[in-house]
């Protein structure tokens, strides 16, 4: 395998092969080649982590859940336990997502935890901080380590949330993401002191990945869904790669840098 491939992050778990953001996806998308994991959270309306994409439950809901309709702020997490979301599977908690993020030899899978609503950011990092304990973030300064060494990364597309999440636990590292980027962006991620700078496929151009490496912060490309994304990405050079198929992208980048 070529050292110098992107460390593949699987969007919410393995997206395009299994109910996005489930415990089941996560456990697969680890199975299918993911070195990270990302999943997105929001708040329930009692204060309470829910690991869902959107807004609502209504994209993500099956037909026959007892639960179809809803704004997750304005439900409670007992109501979203009840949510079927396919395959048998409901909406996690954050901690749940933590819990499955293990190989079967044990090594951890680090986890990049978007924050959807920016109100979640402190319980979020609030989370992280007491699953993995304060000893763990104290021992190392992942903010200068690489992508796939600290156990969690906090992402936003809000500086707000990324700001709320530092000043809750400042060793945690940061993700800032957008789709196109600009000079304004690349200021903030240094104001915030991010580790990372997060940029769509569709709208990344080399100067974002110069950019990049002049502020020392690694580059992560988000989410390659064809050959052609693929192709991009590695032409650009990126540091991790966001993809719904985790074994489909594995293979195919592979192929690609074959002589």
């Amino acid at each position: 395998m070529r050292l110098d491939l992107p460390a593949l992050v699987g969007h919410r778990g393995a997206a395009e092969v299994s109910p996005e953001n489930t415990v089941a996806s996560f456990v697969r998308g680890i199975a299918e080649g993911s070195r990270l994991l990302e999943c997105d959270v929001h708040l329930s309306s009692d204060g309470v982590d829910a690991v869902i994409h959107d807004a609502t439950i209504d994209r993500t809901a099956q037909e026959d859940s007892p639960l179809r309709t809803g704004a997750v702020a304005d439900l409670t997490r007992a109501q979203l336990d009840r949510v079927l979301v396919g395959e048998g599977q409901h909406i996690p908690t954050l901690r749940q997502v933590l819990d499955a993020a293990v190989r079967e030899d044990g090594a951890r899978v680090p986890l990049l935890v978007e924050i959807k609503a920016p109100a979640a950011a402190r319980p979020v990092a609030r989370i992280l901080t007491e699953y993995f304990g304060e000893e763990t973030w104290n021992a190392q300064a992942w903010k200068d380590a690489s992508a796939t060494s600290a156990p969690a990364h906090v992402i936003s597309f809000h500086p707000e949330a990324l700001r709320t999440a530092a000043e809750e636990n400042p060793r945690i590292p940061l993700l800032l993401t957008t789709t196109a980027t600009s000079p304004e962006f690349f200021e903030t991620a240094r104001e915030l002191g991010v580790s990372q700078v997060g940029v769509r496929i569709a709208d990344a151009r080399q100067a974002d990945v110069e950019r990049a490496r002049d502020l020392g912060v690694r580059l992560n490309l988000w989410t390659a869904r064809s050959e052609e994304e693929l192709t991009r990405a590695l032409e650009l050079g990126c540091d991790s790669l966001t993809v719904d198929d985790p074994a489909w992208a594995s293979a195919r980048l592979e192929e690609l840098v074959q002589p």
